[in-house]
């Protein structure tokens, strides 16, 4: 850290000048200058999928191990009779279908299916919408979503519905993975919506 900000006063020109011989030279009182630039970190890289459009976990080896689609996504349905939607926030309810295929990771304790429940969810979501201000979404209360499994088994295919609640009416969702089974640079996935 301390190299970085070094350079960054260099390349802002705020080095003293060489005393010659004939002139001494004064530090001066202060010196107005910007701050240093803060160190670049590249935002979380998200790959964008369209709405319907398949995204996938594999194996260590390759092969697929799950399959995941958003099929739909409303904006602001209909409340259930006994609920109500939040002053400010607007419902996204996600249809989402997830297809399985053969876990060969589960014997190394970190494997697809074991963070599939923690990773399709209401809290794993974000939202940014059009003025750029990124939102963790929460879940919503007025809907009554057909939930998803609290466990996945090999070779079947789930659907369900997962309920959101942002303040963004309309913009890009986004779906971060904690696990860190994508290596570095790779956070998700994203819809416009």
């Amino acid at each position: 850290m301390a190299a970085i900000t070094a350079a960054g006063l260099t390349a802002c020109g705020n080095e003293a000048p060489t005393p010659t011989a004939t002139a001494p030279v004064a530090a001066p009182a202060s010196v107005s200058s910007s701050p240093p630039a803060a160190p670049s970190s590249a935002a979380p890289a998200y790959i964008t999928k369209k709405v319907g459009e398949r995204a996938g976990i594999t194996n260590t080896d390759g092969s697929p191990a799950v399959d995941f689609w958003v099929t739909k996504i409303w904006v602001d349905p209909k409340c259930t009779p006994y609920a109500s939607r939040a002053a400010d926030k607007h419902t996204l309810l996600l249809d989402v279908t997830v297809k399985t295929y053969t876990d060969r990771d589960a014997e190394s304790g970190i494997s697809a299916f074991s963070v599939l429940p923690g990773l399709i969810n209401p809290f794993a979501f974000s939202t940014t919408g059009a003025d750029g201000v990124t939102n963790q979404a929460e879940a919503d209360t007025c809907a009554d979503p057909k939930q998803l499994p609290s466990a996945y088994a090999p070779n079947r295919t789930y659907t369900g519905q997962i309920s959101l609640s942002t303040s963004a009416k309309s913009g890009t969702l986004q779906l971060t993975d904690g696990s860190g089974l994508f290596g570095p640079g790779a956070h998700g996935w994203e819809w416009s919506y």
